[in-house]
């Protein structure tokens, strides 16, 4: 028994004598271990204890071998976009406000559409690993998030729905004024998912309208320094975000630019909310530094990266700096992962931080325990989520019950030399092939 997509582990626990399992693997990893070889214990809640075999204390227990698979806890998908799972393959011409416009004509708008489409990309999460995810329920979409509320259950997933707001120029009374009466409208909690909001944009949104986010006390997320159209537009109030702005009615004399990046002009509304600021493809010195002072203060901001949207949208552009995300983590601020929306993940057939993970390590021979932190403890920070539930359970007090296995390309087994080096290289292994994660326990 060699896969996890054909073991039943709910099945073996409940018929061992003493109720519990051990599933030997090539490695575990999260964010503060690494083991090689390693040892995970099931009992009928899910996982009890991960360690290395001489730790466990696993003699006697029923045993099942996975010795090419590398364990990890549950994902967290930082930033998501589930109501348009079903738009469809769509070209990027180049131009950002273009390929939105098209989006908006082709993205789902009925309820009916739109849970049907959040369900198909609930599904699509969970079977890629992820038991947290941050969802962006768009334009001002309450039928989006009652959906992920009643897809989320059987899907095993928990997490955030940020419900999009957008109010600028002309439009600013109507995103204050849905901001305000949003708690009225939906509870707190229901399903697993928390009610959040999302100011869209700088671009979409105005200072009234992101301060009006950050007073409601609920989880905030917003995208951030994403084109550099966007930076132009807060720069000096011009390009293509100005001209659509008069092409929907939206645009008055005052958005005239404020002067500053996307950054400064948004941290100081935001300030101790501890926001997701999305995707930061052009960050400045300026803003990198202003980012780290803020992460270091309580309620600091947390950086959400979406490699893969990156590449669709040819971010970088030609002549600027590839994204800075190695240079947020060595100045103290958190960066998430995300998948963003499904348009931008070609055929992949999963929603998974693990395939950005896999661009990542591919891309740029990133660290593999620094990519375990990203998509699972720095993603838990994003969503407000406890970092321990994506932590194994064992010695460094996780509290993870549900656990996922990516298997090493060419069922490699590095248990000849055992310790955390020989883990993190497991899971680099695992890394570089196309395997997908498998729910050992979900």
């Amino acid at each position: 028994m060699n896969e996890p997509e054909t073991l039943d582990l709910r099945a073996r626990v409940a018929a061992s004598p003493g109720g519990r399992v051990a599933v030997r693997l090539a490695a575990a990893v999260d964010a503060q271990r690494a083991v090689a070889p390693a040892v995970a214990v099931f009992d009928r809640g899910g996982a009890v204890a991960v360690d290395a075999p001489e730790r466990i204390g696993a003699a006697g227990m029923p045993t099942v071998d996975l010795p090419a698979h590398v364990a990890l806890p549950p994902l967290v998908n930082a930033h998501a976009h589930l109501d348009l799972t079903n738009v469809g393959a769509l070209p990027f011409d180049g131009t950002f406000a273009d390929w939105a416009g098209a989006v908006r004509a082709r993205r789902a708008t009925t309820p009916a559409e739109v849970a049907a489409a959040v369900h198909e990309g609930a599904r699509r999460a969970a079977a890629g690993g992820t038991g947290f995810i941050g969802d962006i329920a768009g334009n001002f979409g309450m039928a989006a998030l009652e959906a992920l509320r009643d897809a989320a259950p059987a899907a095993g997933l928990r997490g955030v729905s940020f419900v999009e707001a957008f109010g600028i120029g002309s439009a600013s009374g109507r995103g204050t004024g849905f901001l305000r009466g949003l708690r009225a409208q939906a509870p707190d909690e229901r399903g697993g998912i928390r009610l959040g909001v999302s100011p869209h944009a700088p671009y979409s949104c105005d200072d009234a309208v992101y301060a009006a986010a950050a007073a409601l006390g609920l989880p905030v997320a917003t995208h951030l320094a994403e084109t550099l159209d966007e930076l132009r537009f807060v720069q000096d109030g011009s390009g293509p975000f100005a001209d659509l702005l008069r092409t929907v009615g939206a645009w008055t004399p005052d958005l005239r630019g404020w002067g500053t990046g996307p950054v400064e002009r948004v941290l100081p509304a935001l300030r101790g909310s501890g926001a997701a600021l999305v995707h930061l493809n052009y960050l400045s010195d300026a803003a990198l530094e202003a980012l780290a002072r803020e992460a270091a203060g309580a309620g600091g901001p947390v950086a959400g990266y979406c490699p893969r949207a990156s590449a669709y949208f040819r971010h970088p552009a030609p002549g600027h700096a590839p994204h800075r995300y190695r240079d947020m983590l060595a100045a103290g601020i958190p960066v998430a992962l995300g998948t963003d929306s499904a348009i931008v993940l070609g055929d992949a057939p999963t929603i998974s931080v693990l395939d950005e993970m896999r661009a990542l390590s591919r891309r740029d021979g990133a660290d593999p325990a620094q990519l375990v932190e990203m998509a699972t403890v720095h993603g838990a920070q994003a969503l407000g989520v406890d970092p321990a539930e994506v932590r194994l359970p064992g010695a460094a007090g996780g509290a993870a019950r549900a656990m996922v296995a990516v298997r090493m390309a060419g069922g490699a087994n590095v248990n000849a030399a055992p310790g955390p080096a020989a883990a993190i290289a497991a899971l680099r292994t695992a890394l570089d092939g196309n395997a997908s994660c498998e729910w050992l326990w979900k």
